[in-house]
């Protein structure tokens, strides 16, 4: 498992293994990471970091001791083992080239309602576009911190007409994402519940 050491405002994760901060930052799950200098900026949970790989250790900028425990670990699932993942699938060759191919991704746990925005939004589009259109949403309506601006609440968006998102430019989308935020707004749909459900059914499946 990863080493993880705490030294000059920095954090260490040493002995990393499958772990490729491009394979998992830029595979198309998450789209708020930015490649600058061989490092990685973005924005998560409402917090800014910086991050870059050097040989077999990982290097995190900007979040404290605390931070990293209660949300960072979590985020980039570091305690989960995925080389006994990867063995359990790899049951044909095809399978095994594939894991070996991607072996450096890994699952961001992301905030639920951002993912599903995102998702939404990624619906017949490319990556570039993607993330310009969820640039100008959280410009345009979420909150100004260190690095950028947070990704808007589902509350926040719940409160919007088309009109107010016509700058994102997102086309046919938008009115799904209003959609969506009003019925997560709401409490109609529990986005919490329905990982509950998710990790349950790939338990069983397992």
């Amino acid at each position: 498992m990863n080493e993880i050491i705490f030294k000059h405002n920095k954090i260490y994760i040493e002995n990393v293994i499958n772990f490729d901060l491009a394979q998992t930052l830029d595979c198309g799950q998450a789209f708020r990471w930015s490649q600058y200098n061989g490092r990685w900026c973005g924005i998560a949970g409402g917090k800014y970091i910086e991050l870059y790989q050097e040989n077999n250790s990982i290097v995190i900028e900007g979040a404290s001791q605390e931070e990293f425990e209660d949300f960072w670990r979590h985020y980039f699932d570091l305690e989960r083992d995925y080389g006994v993942i990867i063995e359990s699938v790899s049951v044909n060759a095809t399978v095994k080239a594939a894991a070996e191919f991607g072996g450096g991704i890994r699952i961001l746990n992301q905030e639920p309602w951002e993912a599903l925005c995102s998702f939404i939004i990624s619906q017949n589009n490319n990556i570039p576009r993607i993330k310009g259109i969820i640039e100008r949403l959280c410009e345009c309506f979420g909150e100004k911190i260190e690095g950028g601006y947070t990704f808007p609440t589902a509350q926040k968006i719940a409160m919007l007409t088309l009109e107010d998102l016509a700058p994102l430019r997102c086309g046919f989308r938008a009115k799904y994402i209003l959609d969506a935020a009003r019925l997560v707004s709401s409490g109609d749909i529990i986005l919490e519940n329905l990982i509950d459900i998710f990790f349950l059914d790939v338990t069983v499946g397992i």
